[in-house]
């Protein structure tokens, strides 16, 4: 085979049927993706928008759990070719956090947080940059939580440990 129809790889080199082959494992894996997304949505009672798809892919794709704020989204968003208002966004987050897609974490000012990560944990917050990190399940112990007002439940809690 001539050197022109090669293409290099770490191991040597691809003959233009194993790139197609790979092209198409790549293709198979980015329909399970949209699959997944599909069916995350789906589970969760909401309908399938372009916008929750296009959200849901951006947050949930790589399967990494994030922090996100509301700009980030969008600036995403925007950057991949996709239009989506601000406020639409907004809306769009927080429809996923009542299907329990996402958790919003509150850190103090007017700062709201997305996070992936649905589970109980505690975070981190680097002030100086506004950065969240997570801290692993049962390595802050909270002692006892108090019972709520009369009438009145616990929907849910956040610990935030401010560093720098």
């Amino acid at each position: 085979m001539d050197s022109k129809n090669q293409l290099s790889s770490r191991s040597g080199f691809i003959e233009p049927s194993q790139h197609l082959a790979a092209r198409c494992v790549f293709s198979y894996f980015r329909t399970m993706i949209k699959k997944t997304v599909t069916q995350l949505l789906e589970g969760a009672n909401l309908r399938l928008t372009r916008t929750r798809k296009a959200i849901a892919q951006l947050l949930y794709e790589d399967g990494l759990n994030r922090h996100v704020s509301a700009e980030w989204v969008a600036r995403e968003l925007d950057e991949a070719g996709e239009k989506i208002a601000l406020a639409t966004v907004y809306n769009t987050l927080n429809s996923f956090v009542e299907a329990g897609l996402l958790r919003q974490i509150q850190t103090g000012g007017q700062a709201v947080i997305f996070d992936t990560n649905t589970d109980e944990h505690c975070h981190f917050l680097r002030e100086s940059t506004g950065e969240l990190i997570d801290i692993a399940p049962g390595m802050v112990d909270l002692g006892k939580i108090p019972e709520p007002p009369t009438g009145m439940r616990v929907k849910g809690w956040d610990v935030i440990i401010r560093v720098d």
